[in-house]
């Protein structure tokens, strides 16, 4: 069921960030959409994560500001900020043997108290997280038993339990197989369903197109393209951001722009054919004798 949609605003005018004495981004100005999924892509190093971490306040901008409904993040309280972006990074390490239920009631820390006390509150955000991403069963068993799938829904549980307006990840889906992205994604299309703001950085293109409303292309720490994925993506895109040529079509399913990337082993047209002799099993060095009979 559709949520009404939230209207908590974020975005960046002028912002330069970067780390120690290398500069990252440097005068860039983003509005992220409210109330839809976006996605940041571009390749590796161009500033994804940079840019994510600045918007959640990890990274104290060098110049320029990060708002939040038009405030300066980083002039806020840090538990004002908690109870309104969620976060999840990359890489997260669970506590050794903590139990499911209990790491998804730490997204409850900017709600309480400094005892942590929890209230009935807390106790049914918790209960409706784990429900809603599926976990509920799992809630007593220790997380570093859990298969990578089922582990990132726990981290999006937590977050979900934040209760906050945006939900912000960095690359959600990496190291998952693929049957375990499409799930994690459908979550949270199922959380933008409930009227939350959801921004992800994604390496996976045609994901990111599949699954978003709305895409921010980076390269060089600028921001070069944004919009619908269908006036984002395109050859010049490729090209120009990724270096590559493809073939782009139409994706029946869901209208999204998909992207067949072409090697220069492609560029040509196909390297083996039908008719090649070394298609046949018994010319194959790959395929074994004992494979042929």
């Amino acid at each position: 069921m559709t949520g009404p949609v939230d209207s908590t605003t974020l975005g960046a005018r002028a912002l330069a960030v970067g780390y120690e004495r290398r500069p990252v981004i440097d005068g860039l100005d983003v509005d992220v959409p409210p109330g839809l999924i976006t996605s940041i892509v571009g390749p590796n190093a161009c500033g994804k994560s940079t840019l994510l971490k600045a918007l959640v306040r990890l990274l104290t901008p060098r110049a320029g500001a990060v708002l939040l409904d038009g405030a300066d993040i980083n002039r806020l309280p840090t538990l004002e900020v908690a109870r309104r972006i969620g976060f999840l990074p990359q890489g997260l390490t669970s506590p050794a043997g903590i139990l499911v239920a209990d790491l998804v009631a730490r997204g409850r820390y900017p709600h309480q108290g400094p005892l942590h006390r929890t209230t009935a509150d807390d106790d049914r955000a918790v209960a409706e997280a784990m429900v809603m991403t599926g976990i509920d069963p799992l809630a007593d068993r220790p997380v570093d038993e859990l298969s990578g799938g089922q582990r990132q829904r726990v981290w999006i549980a937590m977050a979900l339990a934040q209760n906050t307006s945006i939900l912000l990840l960095d690359e959600p889906t990496t190291y998952l197989d693929v049957t375990h992205q499409i799930e994690v994604l459908d979550l949270l299309v199922d959380l933008h369903l409930t009227g939350r703001t959801v921004v992800m950085v994604m390496h996976d293109l045609n994901l990111a197109a599949r699954y978003s409303h709305h895409l921010l292309a980076m390269a060089d720490g600028a921001i070069v393209a944004t919009g619908p994925p269908a006036s984002v993506v395109s050859d010049r895109l490729l090209s120009s951001v990724f270096g590559i040529e493809g073939h782009i079509v139409v994706d029946t399913a869901t209208g999204a722009p998909q992207i067949t990337p072409l090697g220069r082993h492609h560029l040509h047209g196909p390297t083996v054919t039908p008719d090649s002799p070394d298609d046949r099993p018994e010319a194959n060095p790959l395929v074994t004798q004992g494979e042929n009979r």
